[in-house]
């Protein structure tokens, strides 16, 4: 006679794993709740949203929930400064924003601004394309396990009826086997798709994880004369080699930050590391064509991260310098 409630139990466990494979990747996470009207800012991958609410998994791996409304401000920045206006509706899984508000009496964050540019919004909506068949996959599968829960309940009662005619169940003993090695194939290629599925949305976790991830793929240093911010001709042809770089590069973007030696007052050092980082991305962007999208905000640091002794001509000379690196994000290219 066909062992029915072995068959239940594994049934019941095939249900189990396919609702596991599609969260068990984010178990581990702390969620991180902001105090009641405590003004707070959030940087961080989207991992789900439901309506308004959304999860942001921050750089330390805590989640936070962050309660979007009619009047939240969302904007998509496009290089150094600009900002316009889009649809709430981008904020989807996958995407790096940064949200800023205040706490309400749930623990969210009440968010007044959700920001993120262009490359973020262009990596999520590929992830997503991703994710979509994985979640309509996985939900094909529960309803495979749940048909073949049915089944099992059917038997259980056809087998109380055949408890009644054991003469005739003799004759048919064969094609009952038959058909639980046949429920239990089924019940074997359920478990094997659910493994499938489980290592898919597995795969998927590590590549949201990364799109905060980058590597380098170049870089240059180039120098300036004292008290100067004009780029000399070796500046130019070293920018020029790392614009070459980045011709065939997808998913990148450039860094650039300034620096100055000691000389003179800390105010005056840090308007020239500004004005220094800004003449090298005005020639990335003039003379390198290099989209503005593609260039970070640049930075000046002042006399800060010194390259070498300021005490002497040659360490001030190295100090008067601008670093530009070429970063490849690796969620995009792995």
């Amino acid at each position: 006679m066909i062992d029915i409630a072995r068959m239940r139990t594994v049934l019941c466990a095939v249900a189990q794993t396919l609702v596991l494979a599609s969260t068990g990747w984010a178990a581990d996470t702390q969620v991180r709740n902001i105090d009641n009207g405590a003004a707070a800012k959030v940087h961080g991958v989207i991992v789900s949203r439901d309506g308004g609410l959304i999860r942001v998994r921050e750089d330390a791996d805590s989640v936070v929930t962050v309660a979007v409304s009619s009047t939240t401000k969302v904007t998509l920045k496009h290089g150094l400064f600009g900002r316009t206006a889009t649809d709430a509706a981008n904020l989807i899984p996958g995407l790096r924003v940064e949200a800023e508000g205040a706490g309400n009496e749930k623990g969210e964050l009440a968010a007044s601004k959700v920001s993120f540019d262009a490359n973020a919004l262009k990596s999520a909506r590929a992830i997503d394309t991703r994710v979509a068949p994985l979640e309509a996959r996985t939900g094909q599968l529960e309803g495979r396990a749940g048909q073949l829960e049915s089944r099992a309940g059917q038997l259980e009662t056809r087998s109380t009826d055949l408890e009644g005619r054991s003469q005739t169940l003799e004759g048919r003993a064969g094609q009952i086997e038959d058909k639980q090695k046949q429920t239990d194939r089924q019940v074997a290629a359920v478990n094997d798709s659910a493994s499938k599925a489980n290592r898919g949305v597995d795969t998927l976790g590590g590549r949201v994880s990364s799109l905060d991830d980058y590597e380098t793929k170049g870089a240059t240093t180039v120098y300036f004369a004292v008290k100067s911010t004009k780029l000399t001709e070796k500046a130019k042809q070293d920018l020029d080699a790392l614009i070459a770089a980045t011709k065939d590069a997808k998913g990148f973007v450039i860094e650039v930050a300034g620096y100055a030696d000691a000389t003179g007052s800390a105010q005056l050092n840090q308007q020239l590391s500004e004005r220094r980082a800004q003449a090298v991305v005005r020639y990335l962007q003039e003379q390198g064509n290099v989209p503005l999208r593609r260039i970070l905000a640049p930075a000046g640091l002042g006399t800060s991260h010194n390259a070498a002794d300021n005490s002497t001509k040659e360490g001030r000379q190295q100090n008067r310098r601008v670093e530009v690196r070429i970063l490849v994000n690796r969620g995009i290219t792995g």
